[in-house]
């Protein structure tokens, strides 16, 4: 089933006991990906209802931060550290390639991993109250929305890898499917103003892919974990800085 495939790649959460493991079966599952986030932004909005009995505001978002992190068991932040090392230290295409699949972590990475993090924090603890519970709902799903988009939009620069088959698999109908998922959410719980997130991270899965083609010739699944990584940093902030001025407007009562 794709979307046990895609559940059990995209996070740590198991259905099955023995997950397959078929990289084809969650290259196929891509219009799934929006599907899961919804099911992450689930998850951590049980947390933030049980920990803000506790715990103040503050706390509550470095705890969701630091879930998310573990419910994905830190896959995409792993891709976007790769990414940051190679493609901010490597000299060319080849060296940059090579650091991407050097397992240890460079300065780049670290500084990468904490800034991402960071800006999710801040973006956390600057959402108004009024629409908490959509954003973080929300944003889960639009993030994962933006891999399939990069997936279809740019080149494999590699010859052969796991996220080869992202590419190969990127037909326009899982696109279609991921991006009206995500837009159906958006206006769900955010009326028309929730298209603008998903605008949003149409816009970093393009900004990164471009950057990516020019660097190493395309995407690697590196890059496509640090589309995700990069998409909700910045969905967590541009959903508070529009709710903030009266933007969006809640259908659902958090």
């Amino acid at each position: 089933m794709g979307f046990l495939a895609a559940l059990e790649f995209l996070t740590r959460l198991r259905v099955r006991r023995t997950p397959s493991g078929d990289m084809l079966a969650v290259a196929a599952a891509q219009g799934w990906f929006p599907v899961v986030g919804l099911v992450l932004g689930a998850f951590l909005l049980g947390l933030d209802r049980l920990a803000s009995r506790a715990l103040p505001e503050a706390s509550v978002d470095v705890l969701l931060v630091v879930g998310l992190a573990a419910l994905t068991g830190g896959l995409h932040l792993d891709g976007r550290g790769d990414t940051a090392d190679g493609l901010l230290g490597g000299r060319d295409r080849d060296e940059r390639l090579a650091i991407m699949r050097d397992p240890h972590a460079g300065s780049f990475a670290v500084i990468a991993i904490v800034s991402v993090l960071a800006l999710k924090w801040a973006g956390l603890a600057a959402t108004p109250r009024a629409v908490r519970f959509e954003a973080i709902l929300l944003v889960p799903c639009v993030a994962r929305f933006a891999m399939a988009a990069a997936a279809a939009a740019f080149p494999y620069a590699r010859h052969e890898g796991p996220g080869a088959a992202f590419h190969d698999a990127a037909r326009p109908v899982a696109v279609i499917v991921a991006g009206g998922t995500a837009a159906a959410t958006a206006v769900a719980l955010l009326g028309a103003g929730g298209l603008i997130a998903v605008a949003f991270a149409l816009c970093c899965a393009l900004a990164v892919g471009v950057y990516a083609r020019r660097s190493i010739g395309g995407m690697t699944g590196d890059v496509y974990g640090a589309t995700a990584e990069i998409s909700e940093a910045g969905l967590f902030l541009l959903v508070a800085a529009l709710a903030s001025r009266g933007w969006l407007h809640p259908l659902l009562l958090g």
